[in-house]
């Protein structure tokens, strides 16, 4: 089971999260890719796929989870091997919702029904989401973005990430150009804000200490 996230957004982890999942599956394994970011999720749209039930109406529901039918819960896709389950159509109280139990019910049921979890969280900067769901996962991934990611926010990122005790198993760079950014990793030139649909949270205003 593996999240990938980002410190900050646009920078790519959903299309990692997508082209991962999609190269094990074509390794002959069964894989399941969980639409994590329930404030902005996007997995849905990529896959053609509705989003009327999903990881927040599971997280709701009172039936017991080792009960429900694997199709219930999950989606199959036009991809062979690759499964999804979307964010579904809770879209308040999203940190009271990740911090229920069923969180970690859900995740085991996932474990034994495919051969790769793939969680696909919100970026970590203001948010505690990646880092509740790092902690049921076997690592995370970070993506960061060439001449976008600031160092500092990589840096914090990975330092949350050692404080929780979440492996680190690697970092994705997205948009390297060598010829144009020759010896250069992070740019400096972007802030973070609260936009981009997040919007500013009690987890925003107060980074979560462990």
């Amino acid at each position: 089971m593996i999240v990938v996230t980002s410190p900050g957004p646009a920078e790519g982890k959903t299309t990692v999260a997508s082209n991962l999942s999609i190269a094990i599956a074509e390794m002959g394994r069964r894989v399941l890719l969980i639409d994590g970011d329930l404030r902005q999720p996007k997995l849905h749209k990529i896959f053609g796929a509705a989003n009327t039930r999903g990881v927040s109406d599971v997280l709701l529901s009172e039936a017991p989870l080792e009960t429900v039918p694997l199709s219930q819960l999950v989606i199959e896709t036009r991809i062979t091997g690759v499964s999804l389950l979307p964010s579904g159509t809770r879209t308040t109280n999203i940190s009271q919702l990740l911090h229920s139990p069923r969180v970690e019910a859900l995740m085991s049921r996932m474990r034994t029904e495919f051969d790769m979890v793939i969680i696909d969280a919100p970026p970590m900067m203001h948010l505690a989401d990646a880092r509740l769901l790092g902690g049921l996962s076997d690592g995370v991934i970070l993506v960061v973005r060439a001449g976008h990611t600031m160092r500092e926010a990589a840096l914090i990122a990975t330092q949350r990430l050692s404080e929780d005790g979440t492996r680190i198993l690697g970092t994705v760079l997205n948009s390297w150009d060598p010829r144009k950014t020759p010896g250069r990793t992070y740019g400096y030139g972007y802030g973070y804000g609260y936009g981009y649909g997040y919007g500013q949270t009690a987890d925003a205003k107060h980074p979560p200490t462990p």
